[in-house]
């Protein structure tokens, strides 16, 4: 195992495996900044008993935002540490503070060993109006054709935006190109039109999956092919159900929970799904 237990325990009913798992979507950086922890994430497992298993292989961190960026920014130092990969993006809430500077940042960033993929970026039309979907979409073209010129994988935000999102992707990137739909909540039949268009991608599904209300989700987690479907928490955000009453923020050891779900909803065993996203994650990310 990567981490040996130890401290306090915040965790009940832990499914059990021993097929090997990657969390493909997370935000260390947030975490860390709402548990105030200064230390390192080996310090930060290490100090949960149980709460990262010994199938635990690692995580990639996203970030995504303009101060990731900045000189205080501390991303280097994280992904120096084992099995801790990141990609790198401006998400598109932060689509406004996208511009030259930003873009070189984040290129160089991406020249870093264990940067895997660009992003995340793309549209969020959630909370927001014309004149900002338009400045989602132009700073979304900018991020792929950057992506393609340096030849790093696609990862894609799309909340309720899943026609321009497909449109953009389509127009900017050659139909092989390696692609995560993270955090997908969107319908079956617009997952099987990306799916259609690119060969490559894969759609994320997180702790989402787990509640009794995503039935939109769980239809999608049964339709979705195994060969497309990555295992993700977006921590520290949707904390499996199982685990919300222990749990203010979810990290990288929760991905169990995520998978039996889905084992559950498909009729698979636990094995058959971690052992499909962990290909699916090579072939994703190289890891």
């Amino acid at each position: 195992p990567l981490f040996r237990s130890a401290g306090a325990s915040s965790y009940t009913g832990q499914p059990s495996s021993k097929v090997g798992f990657i969390d493909t979507h997370c935000h260390l950086e947030y975490l860390f900044e709402r548990l105030r922890h200064r230390g390192t994430f080996a310090e930060f497992a290490a100090s949960r008993r149980d709460a990262f298993p010994s199938n635990y292989e690692g995580c990639v961190t996203i970030y995504c935002d303009s101060a990731s960026f900045s000189s205080f920014g501390t991303w280097k130092d994280v992904i120096e540490e084992p099995n801790v990969w990141a990609a790198f993006g401006l998400h598109p809430h932060n689509a406004k503070y996208y511009d030259d500077v930003i873009e070189q940042k984040i290129s160089a960033a991406c020249q870093h060993s264990k940067a895997v993929a660009w992003g995340e970026t793309g549209l969020d039309y959630a909370k927001h109006g014309v004149d900002e979907r338009k400045q989602q979409m132009e700073v979304f073209e900018r991020q792929l054709k950057c992506a393609t010129t340096i030849g790093k994988p696609i990862v894609v935000h799309s909340r309720d935006s899943e026609e321009d999102a497909l449109r953009i992707l389509a127009e900017n990137l050659p139909r092989d190109w390696k692609i995560h739909l993270h955090c997908y909540t969107g319908t079956a039949e617009d997952a099987d039109k990306f799916f259609r268009h690119f060969p490559n991608l894969f759609v994320g599904f997180t702790g989402v999956t787990t509640y009794e209300s995503a039935r939109n989700v769980h239809e999608c987690v049964q339709r979705v092919p195994l060969e497309r479907i990555l295992l993700e928490t977006d921590s520290p955000y949707m904390v499996p159900a199982k685990l919300k009453g222990q749990n203010r923020f979810s990290h990288s050891g929760m991905i169990l929970h995520i998978a039996q779900r889905i084992a559950d909803l498909k009729g698979v065993s636990l094995d058959t799904v971690l052992t499909g996203a962990r290909e699916n994650t090579t072939k994703m990310y190289g890891i």
